[in-house]
């Protein structure tokens, strides 16, 4: 875990102490990146559905019926 201190320049990370393990911190890393993927692929469905419903409701709206 890294801890910055105001009296740094540049705020150079000063590591006091570790919180979690190596083997912790790349668990952690690689569920972060599964979780991003699961939301990115989550948005992306739901912009489909909108498109989807949106082309729905503009044939509705003009009278042409499949």
């Amino acid at each position: 875990m890294a801890v910055y201190r105001s009296g740094n320049t540049g705020n150079e990370p000063v590591i006091t102490e570790r919180v979690l393990t190596a083997e912790q911190e790349e668990l952690l890393d690689l569920y972060i990146q599964q979780l991003d993927n699961y939301f990115d692929e989550l948005k992306q469905a739901e912009t489909t559905e909108i498109a989807i419903e949106t082309m729905h409701l503009r044939r509705i709206l003009s009278g042409k019926r499949k």
